[in-house]
């Protein structure tokens, strides 16, 4: 068994190694042309592109190596069903599960070693990657001054040619703009040629002028013209910097809030934020919202004891007059005289609606003499909130209590806009705070899918290379990258879903696994009992097997 052992991981690590390497480039080489047009004419040398293919090669092995199991497997199971090695294997009575057990551990441990892959290295890799990446991007093209176009990369210099002869030096009719004096284009250098070449080692970009003037305009101190120089030389030597265009390296602690430069442990810390965040973005609007909701968060009126004054200077009817008000605004019924009450005009502060379980206590107003008089309404209002009442209701409601409706309906109109403000406000921070929560959620559950992912393809893998019986590089690799496809596709959409919030982001980080687990369970048992399923002579016979039934049925009928 120890031997069996021996040449199944012998089998396997070979292909597998082969086909991650060869999967590897193929996603590297695919992922970088994106950024083709950035690279091309700065001459950064090769050992700048050396180290970002090092970088870009760990963050594309994480899709790799689930890749490169699952050609490996096919290829071995494949090969070992061509020259039927796997048949005498079961005839010595060696179940395919135990065939298959040295190398779904070997794989098992890979998927532990990804997982920490994952975690650890591929946040610091990205770390460099992408900040190197950002520092080419922002890097200026090499020299290159072209005929009848005027070249601006030197900094403070504008050039322009007329010609280039073709042997990449010399240039005719040269007109040069000095902007080092910040005065705009005063100072002029024209030239008949000019030899242009670099010295020093490349930092520095010399040009012999030839036959030429110097113009120059400078502002005098005690008069409002200006000097005009020009100057006529037979030659004239510029030297120019070229340090501009040297790659320029950023720190790389201004990188490291982005999500794919964090591990686990970092990504779950920021995502608590981020749901912090939502829930106090949410309470804050409550809180600054609640103020324009005069009838339907409050629900007490504001009144001083001290305004309410009764007809009659007599404490027993001050009395009356208090407990009646009061149990008014607590909801309580109280059998109090039926006498007219009689309050000072403006002392009511009004914030919110009266509780209308007991409705016929609501009084009129009614103006006289300069004071407020209450009596019972005429027609008796819903039980329901201001803010859902009735028209019909409202207009009752306004006419007699508030007996004005112009004022009313404006304030609420502009109480109705701020809460549109504040709303489509809280809205949009809401939006991007649970957007940025689902980026990190599906971040951090992909570095365990991705993990898992190794032990699925192999589950789909092992089993298919034992049923379809073919080696090689043919078919396993069309198979492959048909479930690969699968796998990428679904991640994709799931990604996409989750980051619109239209799907819980850790179903959509762990959605492409649990589409590849049915998948590998049922190849794994089709395998175990030898089935047919890429024979055609198992279909032709199963199809005449139909026909030859359906006759006999015919018959008996």
């Amino acid at each position: 068994m120890r031997k069996l052992d021996v040449l199944m991981l012998k089998s396997f690590i070979g292909p597998f190694l082969l086909t991650t390497a060869v999967s590897n480039f193929i996603l590297l080489v695919q992922y970088l042309l994106k950024y083709f047009d950035d690279f091309v004419g700065k001459n950064l040398g090769f050992s700048v592109f050396a180290e970002l293919l090092f970088y870009f090669s760990l963050n594309m092995l994480q899709i790799a190596l689930p890749l490169g199991v699952l050609v490996a497997s096919l290829m071995t199971f494949g090969n070992l069903g061509e020259q039927f090695e796997l048949t005498a294997i079961k005839s010595s009575g060696i179940s395919l599960l135990r065939t298959l057990r040295p190398i779904f551990l070997f794989v098992f441990v890979l998927s532990i070693g990804a997982y920490f892959f994952n975690n650890y290295t591929i946040p610091a890799a990205n770390l460099k990657a992408y900040s190197l990446l950002y520092d080419i991007k922002h890097t200026k093209p090499a020299l290159d001054i072209k005929a009848g176009a005027f070249y601006g990369g030197i900094p403070n210099y504008s050039i322009k040619a007329k010609d280039k002869l073709p042997d990449g030096k010399t240039l005719l009719d040269v007109i040069i703009y000095d902007h080092t004096m910040g005065r705009g284009n005063k100072t002029v250098i024209m030239a008949d040629s000019s030899l242009m070449y670099t010295i020093m080692d490349d930092r520095y970009l010399k040009l012999e002028l030839y036959n030429g003037h110097y113009y120059s305009e400078e502002a005098t101190s005690k008069s409002s013209i200006d000097r005009f120089y020009r100057t006529e030389y037979n030659k004239m030597d510029m030297v120019f910097s070229l340090a501009s265009f040297d790659l320029k390296r950023r720190k790389e602690e201004l990188f490291q809030n982005n999500r794919q430069m964090k591990n686990i442990s970092e990504l779950s810390a920021d995502i608590d934020s981020f749901q912090y965040l939502i829930i106090k973005q949410k309470t804050n609007f409550i809180q600054t919202t609640e103020r324009y909701f005069d009838f339907h968060f409050n629900n007490k009126l504001k009144i001083k004891k001290e305004d309410l004054a009764p007809v009659e200077e007599s404490p027993e009817i001050t009395e009356t007059v208090e407990a009646s008000f009061f149990s008014l605004l607590v909801g309580q019924e109280q059998q109090s005289p039926k006498k007219e009450l009689v309050l000072k005009q403006d002392t009511l502060d009004i914030e919110a609606p009266i509780n209308r379980q007991n409705q016929n206590l609501i009084k009129k107003p009614d103006l006289k003499r300069d004071k407020i008089v209450y009596r019972k309404p005429k027609r008796k209002l819903s039980t329901e909130n201001i803010d859902s009442l009735k028209w019909n209701d409202l207009d009752v409601f306004l006419d007699e209590v508030y007996n004005n409706r112009k004022p009313t309906f404006s304030d609420a109109l502009s109480k109705a806009r701020n809460v549109k403000v504040n709303l489509n406000s809280a809205k949009t921070r809401l939006y991007q705070y649970q957007k940025d929560a689902n980026l990190y959620t599906i971040e951090m559950q992909k570095k365990y899918a991705q993990a898992l992912a190794c032990i699925l393809m192999f589950l789909v893998g092992a089993p298919l290379g034992a049923i379809i019986k073919k080696g090689g590089l043919g078919v396993p690799t069309i198979i492959a990258i048909f479930f690969f496809i699968i796998y990428y596709v679904f991640t994709s959409i799931g990604e996409k879903q989750a980051k619109e919030g239209a799907m819980d982001p850790i179903i959509a980080a762990w959605m492409s696994d649990a589409i590849l687990l049915p998948f590998g369970l049922f190849f794994l048992r089709q395998a175990r009992v030898d089935a047919r399923l890429f024979e055609i002579d198992a279909y032709r016979i199963g199809i005449e097997k139909l026909k030859r039934r359906f006759v006999r049925n015919q018959n008996k009928a």
